[in-house]
C-alpha cells in the first residue's frame, strides 16, 4: 500500500469515526439545547435514546471507576434520574467531543474553559464535581463497548461516502434491480411491492445451490466418542 493510500484511508477512518455521548440526570432538562449545540459543532447524532439506569446498570456501565473512592457517587449520581444516550460521529469525535465537554472538574471547567458543556450545564456540590452534566467515551475500545452497551444491534463502522454508495449500488445491485423496475413499470401490478419481493426471490443471481437429494447422500458412520471397551481392543 502506498503512503498516500495510507493516508487516505486513515483521514477517511478518522472522518467516520464515533463515540457515545451521555446527558446526565443533572443536565437532562437542557438536553435540547445540548444536542443542537451539539448539532451546530458538526457532530451527527446517529442514534439517540433516552432510558433510565438501575444502580446495577450504572456500575456496569463506569465499571473502569471500580474501587476509586468517587464510584459509589456516581453510580448513585447516574442512577438518579432519566439520562440521554447519543453515537455521535464526525472527524476526530472522540477528541473533539471531549474537547467540547470541557474538564471532567466542574470548578477546573468553569475557571478555564467557560464555553464548554460542562461548564454551562454541570453543578458544583457540597458533594463534589460529580456532576458534570456529560459522559464521553475516552478511547476506541470504550466508545465501542459504551455504544454496544446502549445500543446492541449497532454495527460500529465508517459512514459511507456517497461515492462508495453509488459503486456499490453500480456493481451488485444495478444489474438485478435495473430489469426487475423495467419488468414492474410494464405489468403495473395491484401490489407493486409484493410483486417486485416475489420477481427479485424469482430472480435472485445469488440463489444458493442445492445440495444432491437425500437417497443421493450415502450413509456414513457418524462421529462418536470411544467406549472403553472400543480403545481396549485397538491396543
Amino acid at each position: 500500500m502506498s503512503i498516500e493510500s495510507s493516508d487516505s484511508e486513515a483521514e477517511y477512518h478518522s472522518y467516520s469515526e464515533r463515540t457515545l455521548a451521555i446527558i446526565k440526570p443533572e443536565a437532562y432538562e437542557d438536553a435540547e439545547a445540548i444536542e443542537n449545540h451539539i448539532r451546530n459543532h458538526g457532530f451527527s447524532i446517529l442514534a439517540r435514546r433516552e432510558v433510565r439506569l438501575t444502580p446495577e446498570q450504572a456500575a456496569e456501565l463506569y465499571r473502569g471507576h471500580y474501587g476509586r473512592h468517587h464510584f459509589p457517587h456516581l453510580v448513585a449520581q447516574m442512577s438518579s434520574g432519566p439520562i440521554v444516550a447519543m453515537v455521535l460521529a464526525c472527524r476526530g469525535c472522540i477528541q473533539k467531543w471531549r474537547t467540547l465537554m470541557g474538564p471532567a472538574r466542574v470548578v477546573e471547567a468553569q475557571a478555564y474553559w467557560p464555553d464548554s458543556l460542562r461548564a454551562c450545564y454541570g453543578r458544583r456540590t457540597k458533594y463534589g464535581d460529580y456532576f458534570n452534566a456529560l459522559h464521553g467515551s475516552k478511547d476506541h475500545a470504550e466508545a465501542l463497548r459504551e455504544i454496544h452497551f446502549f445500543f446492541p444491534d449497532m454495527i460500529v463502522g465508517p459512514l459511507l461516502r456517497h461515492w462508495q454508495v453509488n459503486d456499490y449500488v453500480q456493481k451488485h445491485l444495478a444489474s438485478t434491480l435495473e430489469p426487475a423496475l423495467s419488468a414492474l413499470a410494464r405489468e403495473r401490478p395491484a401490489e407493486p411491492v409484493l410483486w417486485l419481493a416475489h420477481y427479485l426471490q424469482k430472480n435472485n443471481p445469488n440463489e444458493p445451490l442445492l445440495g444432491p437429494a437425500t437417497h443421493e447422500i450415502r450413509d456414513e458412520p457418524q462421529c462418536h466418542t470411544p467406549l472403553p471397551s472400543e480403545t481396549s481392543e485397538r491396543k
